[in-house]
């Protein structure tokens, strides 16, 4: 059942919660919840609803404008007045914005909802600020409180400048920066460090390095990472740092090289600056392959230092603290790495190899077990559908969060198979706990936004892919993933305005990387959602004619021909991608790609086989 009705929506988060979960430890989750607590006792003050909690967001409703205003006000204050919340400089930021709304059996939905959650993102720690329908909405209440008319600002993906208001709370800190709607962060790119002697050895060290230091360098507040698979395409064609600079909108790029020595290695490294191609920062060392952790912190501490930004002791051992320090067990793990981010069966029964050498060498290996679960879901999922391949899974989960029960990957991972099992609350406990952890874990926003979407609770879906693109924002799949279940949910201006954001980011891919198919069937279906038939036909044929057999690929050309109304086309894709192994009953019967085939005999007849599978 879905209506409309007028309502007040008031979206929370805080200020740098990223810098303070890597500050807090393993108390940043006390923390949240003592967050928690004091914004459910203001929601339940004051008559409003708790709508949904991801991380540390909020998102609530209220009736009544004013009493949205006297929460959010009390909410403030609560935590001024806190000394736990003082001493470890939680700030939260709060937006407000009345308007329609769609409403659902399980919350709220519509371009209004999206406007209140951007007000919210750039507003500062500490205030509150509102629309202009907020604003007028409070009639005569608002003589009992005090604004400041802030000007218009151009907030993400709405065509239209909008009024923003600060509310002033007695007692509080009242004066803030002029707003910043663009985040200004030091944006990089780290690829592969080249192999000198081409020594085949070498190459997933290369690589290896380079995953690591883009994953502890996009922990540091003020850094905004490139993604790999964005970068690492560039290795391979150009490395010449102004080009890349441009091609990536990046400020500066981190490249190195690794070089062979009778007595071990030695590694080099350089940060430059993509705009005048002098280096900001060099530095050279001299190694075994049983030292390259420390030299990897080291590399991660000395860019953050170059580039302006402070790195505080829990960032600066990380690396360390997530590896083994076994050197044979470590050297396994990067190849297993190597291979499983190929996707391919090959890759995967490879990967699997690595991965259980590099436990051979160290029973206590948190994360082989980890990347073993890894390869056991994506062959589940892509490759043959059978429960003891799950319970490999499964086993191999369990033992990575009995090693290393705070690793926030190993969560995700066990979220992914207690979701494929139908279990839907244990599974969002898992990553609940993964992007409270560590909220710049891009999997971990998008895993759990996907398992919403399988289990039918699309609003949450949506906002969870629009923050898996926050923290990753150069990552097509999320926003058009996200513009798939705002169309679904009817706002069909929201997700066209995604849509175009999400294809321009594929098509920017593409032109990196020719070959990587994802991004040209992603675009295939964009396209085709914005009448582009000719194009998306021909990326479609591009990505089809790269890997014919490939599970996910024949199911996405499924969608795509079925949105062009090619049934025929449409039905031999689904098929072949059922008899390759893609059998994710949640997809079927829950995209809305398809809906143009719900009532063609065979497309009734495939889901019958789907839901017919052993378990």
């Amino acid at each position: 059942m879905v209506s409309r009705q007028i309502i007040t929506f008031v979206f929370s988060d805080i200020e740098h919660s990223t810098r303070l979960a890597q500050q807090s430890g393993e108390k940043y989750p006390e923390i949240l919840e003592n967050h928690r607590s004091i914004i459910r006792k203001a929601i339940h003050n004051y008559q409003g609803r708790e709508i949904d909690t991801a991380g540390d967001g909020f998102f609530m409703t209220f009736q009544d404008p004013y009493f949205a205003v006297l929460a959010s006000q009390e909410i403030q204050s609560s935590f001024n007045s806190e000394s736990w919340a003082n001493r470890i400089g939680l700030k939260v930021r709060m937006g407000i914005h009345t308007g329609e709304a769609l409403s659902t059996f399980s919350g709220y939905t519509g371009v209004e909802v999206h406007y209140a959650s951007r007000i919210c993102s750039v507003a500062y720690g500490g205030q509150v600020l509102m629309s202009e329908d907020t604003v007028m909405a409070l009639g005569q209440n608002i003589e009992k409180i005090s604004i400041i008319n802030l000007g218009e600002y151009q907030l993400k993906d709405f065509l239209e400048p909008v009024k923003l208001f600060q509310l002033n709370i007695k007692g509080l800190k009242n004066s803030f920066p002029r707003l910043s709607i663009s985040p200004q962060e030091k944006r990089i790119a780290v690829l592969p460090f080249i192999n000198v002697d081409k020594d085949e050895e070498l190459e997933y060290i290369g690589e290896g390095m380079a995953d690591e230091l883009i994953v502890a360098l996009g922990k540091i507040q003020g850094v905004r990472v490139v993604s790999r698979s964005i970068a690492f395409p560039l290795a391979m064609a150009d490395r010449n740092p102004l080009d890349i600079g441009k091609k990536l909108r990046i400020s500066a790029l981190l490249e190195g090289r690794i070089k062979t020595e009778k007595s071990g290695v030695k590694i080099s490294a350089d940060l430059i600056n993509t705009e005048s191609g002098f280096n900001i920062w060099s530095g050279h060392y001299d190694s075994t392959r049983d030292n390259l952790l420390p030299i990897q912190d080291d590399i991660k501490h000395k860019v953050a230092v170059a580039l302006g930004c402070k790195v505080i002791s829990q960032q600066q051992d990380s690396i360390q603290k997530r590896q083994t320090q076994n050197a044979e067990a470590y050297d396994f793990y990067l190849r297993g790495r190597r291979f499983y981010l190929q996707y391919s069966n090959r890759g995967i029964s490879l990967a699997l190899q690595m991965f259980q050498r590099a436990i051979e060498a160290d029973r206590h290996y948190a994360l082989a077990f980890a990347g073993m679960a890894d390869c056991y879901i994506y062959h589940y999922q892509h490759i043959e559908r059978k429960s003891e391949t799950l319970n490999k899974a499964d086993q191999m989960s369990k033992k990575a969060i009995d090693l290393a029960p705070a690793f926030p990957e190993v969560h995700v991972s066990r979220g992914i198979i207690l979701s494929e099992r139908g279990l839907f609350e244990e599974s969002e406990k898992s990553f609940k706990y993964a992007i409270e952890t560590d909220p710049t874990l891009f999997l971990g926003w998008y895993q759990y936004a996907r398992s919403c979407f399988v289990f039918g609770k699309l609003e949450k879906a949506a906002r969870l892919f629009e923050q898996a693109n926050r923290v990753e924002p150069e990552d097509y799949q999320s926003l058009l993933l996200a513009s798939q279940v705002y169309d679904d949910l009817g706002s069909n201006e929201l997700a066209s305005s995604l849509r175009l954001r999400g294809a321009t980011l594929a098509e920017n891919c593409i032109e990196l990387n020719p070959g990587d198919t994802r991004a040209l069937y992603l675009a295939a279906n964009a396209f085709a959602l914005l009448k582009n038939r000719e194009k998306s036909l021909l990326y479609l044929q591009r990505a089809l004619a790269l890997e014919p057999e490939d599970s996910m690929l024949l199911y996405n050309a499924g969608c795509v021909y079925a949105l062009l109304n090619m049934q025929e086309e449409a039905m031999v894709s689904l098929e072949k991608a059922f008899s390759a192994g893609l059998t994710l009953i949640g997809w079927y019967e829950n995209d809305s790609n398809l809906d143009s085939l719900r009532r063609d005999q065979r497309f009734i007849d495939l889901l019958e086989k789907i839901r017919n599978l052993p378990k």
